[in-house]
């Protein structure tokens, strides 16, 4: 019965897709036929006016969505995102307002909603967004005096249940550079189940400061077929701002496009992520998600990750096309405490081994406005005795 429903659920969100787009489109057809009846002076007004409406409208997409993990189970969820001019502005891309929120059969559950706003061509960029997550994930840790006295690594269920706040102010100081200050506020419980069963609740409030630094040539924001995107964040846990933990979390994110013909695109990306100083297990990062597809389980965590990826963009036919690709990831990890399962606790090695990934999807054009185009697609990776199954709005970078 179960399989039977999330198949129904997935052949409505691409019958939902699909049909949108053109009924968007007719909505569109419809709304010019009057500008060809208008004449002289008159035309020119109109047509104006046409071009004006058209540069303030809204351009909305609601689209429901249907993921599959090994540590979430199915999920059912929606995203919806607006595409927008913030101001009067010509260069600036458009910017954009996005909700999200879904549903996992292992009683996981986010509510999001975020925006970026472009403004006086270009030299402002503001990030904001708030939500409130239910997150029930896991880890794999090392505990002593368990069954009789034997000491083992064990699966150890965690759930992080609580609300969040970030923003980013950024501006241009030369030419496609961009300095700015941010910040990202948390506060939240994380309830761990021991092998015993018996729970630990432990807060897990944070308060930082970061400073973004960014360096952006892509030719579109949404969908680039040429140009490098670097973002950096250095950001700060102090104790000052009222935090158990001092420790300071860097990321670095390197992004390149290269057109190989009109319909074809090689995207790649040099993802970091290293924290320093007295770091809680809550804010290790793991190898998964957008950096690297095909890991879901949270095996591979640690206080550094570091990943490359390429993907194989196609646009085959009129809004559709293909993606693939390839990936590889490592991770280290402080000690052999809190390590990831497997071999790699086990020899006791700092670093995990290679974390290969490869993996495939489809891809529809749901948003065009502007110039700027928006695809929406499903991907389905493979990873290290792991896999997963992702829908996306936008690409993965």
């Amino acid at each position: 019965m179960k399989r039977s429903f999330l198949l129904l659920a997935f052949l409505f969100c691409i019958f939902y897709v699909f049909s949108f787009s053109k009924n968007e489109k007719r909505l569109h057809f419809k709304k010019e036929i009057p500008s060809t009846i208008l004449v002289g002076n008159l035309d020119t007004v109109k047509k104006a006016d046409t071009i004006k409406k058209k540069e303030k409208k809204f351009a909305f997409m609601p689209l429901p969505t249907l993921t599959f993990d090994r540590s979430q189970g199915a999920g059912i969820g929606i995203i919806a995102m607006g595409l927008f001019k913030a101001d009067n502005s010509k260069k600036a891309p458009l910017s954009r307002v996005i909700a999200v929120g879904n549903y996992a059969t292992n009683d996981s559950y986010y509510l999001m909603l975020g925006t970026r706003l472009y403004l006086m061509e270009d030299y402002w960029r503001i990030l904001g967004a708030v939500g409130y997550i239910n997150y029930n994930f896991q880890a794999f840790q090392t505990f002593e005096d368990v069954d009789g006295g034997q000491a083992g690594v064990y699966e150890t269920p965690y759930t992080t249940k609580g609300s969040l706040f970030a923003f980013a102010i950024q501006r241009r100081v030369f030419e496609n550079f961009y300095l700015g200050i941010g910040g990202f506020m948390m506060r939240s419980d994380v309830t761990v189940t021991l092998p015993d069963n018996s729970e630990i609740v432990e807060p897990n409030d944070i308060n930082s400061l970061a400073i973004p630094i960014s360096y952006d040539t892509r030719n579109s924001i949404y969908n680039p077929s040429s140009g490098v995107f670097i973002d950096g964040r250095f950001s700060t846990v102090p104790s000052w701002l009222d935090n158990d933990h001092d420790f300071i979390k860097t990321m670095l994110y390197v992004n390149h496009y290269k057109k190989i013909s009109n319909t074809k695109i090689l995207a790649s990306r040099f993802a970091m992520k290293a924290n320093f100083g007295d770091v809680p297990f809550a804010s290790q990062d793991y190898i998964g998600q957008t950096d690297l597809r095909g890991y879901t389980q949270g095996e591979y965590r640690g206080n550094q990750t570091y990943t490359v990826q390429s993907e194989f963009r196609n646009n085959f036919y009129k809004k559709w096309g293909y993606v693939g690709f390839v990936g590889l990831g490592i991770a280290y990890r402080k000690s052999e405490e809190g390590a990831a399962a497997g071999d790699w606790y086990n020899s006791g090695a700092s670093w995990s081994k290679p974390l290969p990934s490869i993996g495939a999807g489809a891809r529809y054009q749901v948003i065009e406005k502007a110039g700027q185009k928006v695809n929406a697609g499903i991907d389905v990776a493979l990873g290290r005795g792991d896999w997963g199954f992702y829908f996306r709005i936008t690409e993965a970078f």
